[in-house]
């Protein structure tokens, strides 16, 4: 299905009286209370992929009923809709960000679904550029002390159906107001998703008061968009709190890259580059280095701060990121302290090239306080088939990032 489909169901929403339509229910997968905003028939595409999500669905008749959302609850809203709704009545945004900043996982599927995060004051900007972005999921679970949120997402960038189902499991994930674990998001249950094999750990170290705090995890997934595989990436960034100084602030980012080749196609290599704004960005450590692998490798790095090494900082906080490895070979491709990079060559014969393959480089970005984030990453996924051991055809897939604000 098309987001053209259901496109054209624009209503036009106002503040008036809550008339809400409870839909018959249906066999589901599970009873969450599941609203949505910017349609009105319940044949409109969004509505019948939610169906067979959960037997609790609801369809608002204008944003005044988001009063009965609490916590518990997931907000899916029409793209189309929001775009062309916010553009005549910009109130409109701001009660639906009221809704998300109380903490309900919140979904827009087509349009343009990032208009949702960039009304969200405080939260890092983190978006997949040249790609067809189908839904974004956005969840707040906290509000620092400087104002920045702690927030998840998930960006589904292909496949209408493949997007609702992905993002009602993300969702459900994330309906209380604890903070993600540091680990590989996977969209539970839904068709198509495989979870990351990779063993991760964190821990942090900081000499008190310094500590980091999650920002953002934004995770994208690429369902069926790439004939050669999936490729599901979960970008982790913490800030620096309590660092002392005046003058520059801290980022810590871990980019796992989870790659699942489609049969006949297998993994062959992994080129990933960082670069910052080098006016006012700089990485000032990053990992893993080169090494190489054949059996299971257990792969260790540490990023972060020591006091009186970087700028002003008075605490010590580092974070140390640990996962497996086999039969591959990493080379920092690393050229300054604007551009990092990693190049990893996999053995495509080998279950690494078969089976799904994770990697997770990491970096940390010095940033003066009057700047914000200014980032932009290349992700490269080769992929290859063979006969007989011998390569016969080679594919090359990958998304882009870029992140600002913070």
């Amino acid at each position: 299905m098309q987001t053209s489909l259901y496109a054209s169901l624009l209503i036009g929403l106002a503040f008036a009286a809550l008339s809400a339509s409870q839909l018959p229910r249906a066999a589901a997968q599970s009873s969450t209370p599941t609203y949505v905003l910017g349609v009105s028939s319940p044949l409109d595409p969004l509505v019948v992929d939610l169906q067979g999500q959960t037997s609790s669905l609801t369809i608002l008749s204008g944003v005044s009923g988001l009063s009965l959302l609490g916590r518990g609850s997931i907000l899916f809203i029409n793209g189309a809709w929001l775009q062309s709704a916010s553009s005549l009545d910009p109130t409109i945004l701001l009660v639906i960000d009221s809704t998300v900043l109380n903490g309900v996982p919140s979904v827009v599927v087509g349009g343009t679904p990032t208009t949702l995060q960039n009304s969200i004051p405080g939260l890092i900007k983190g978006q997949v550029p040249n790609l067809p972005l189908i839904a974004e999921g956005l969840k707040i679970f906290n509000t620092l002390p400087g104002g920045t949120q702690q927030a998840a997402a998930l960006q589904v960038i292909a496949g209408f159906d493949y997007a609702v189902g992905a993002e009602f499991a993300w969702a459900q994930q994330h309906l209380t107001n604890v903070i993600p674990a540091f680990a590989p998001l996977s969209t539970g249950a839904t068709p198509n998703t495989k979870t990351s094999p990779a063993s991760v750990l964190l821990a942090a170290t900081s000499s008190p008061p310094g500590s980091w705090a999650m920002v953002l995890q934004l995770t994208t997934d690429t369902g069926s968009h790439f004939a050669s595989a999936q490729i599901i990436s979960t970008f982790t960034i913490f800030s620096l709190q309590n660092s002392g100084s005046s003058t520059y602030k801290w980022y810590n980012f871990f980019a796992n890259q989870t790659l699942n080749p489609t049969s006949p196609w297998r993994n062959f290599r992994e080129n990933d580059t960082i670069n910052v704004n080098p006016n006012t960005n700089t990485i000032i450590s990053h990992g893993p280095g080169s090494l190489i692998t054949s059996g299971p490798t257990t792969v260790s790095y540490t990023i972060g701060v020591t006091a009186s090494e970087f700028a002003t900082s008075t605490v010590s906080a580092n974070q140390t990121q640990t996962y497996m490895l086999k039969n591959t070979n990493v080379t920092d491709t690393t050229q300054s302290t604007t551009n990092v990079g990693w190049l990893h060559n996999i053995d495509p014969r080998s279950s690494s090239g078969k089976l799904s393959f994770s990697i997770i480089p990491g970096w940390t970005d010095q940033i003066p306080t009057n700047s914000g984030i200014d980032l932009h990453g290349t992700f490269t996924s080769t992929f290859v088939t063979l006969s007989g051991g011998t390569i016969t055809n080679t594919a090359s897939t990958g998304i882009q990032l870029a992140v600002s604000g913070g």
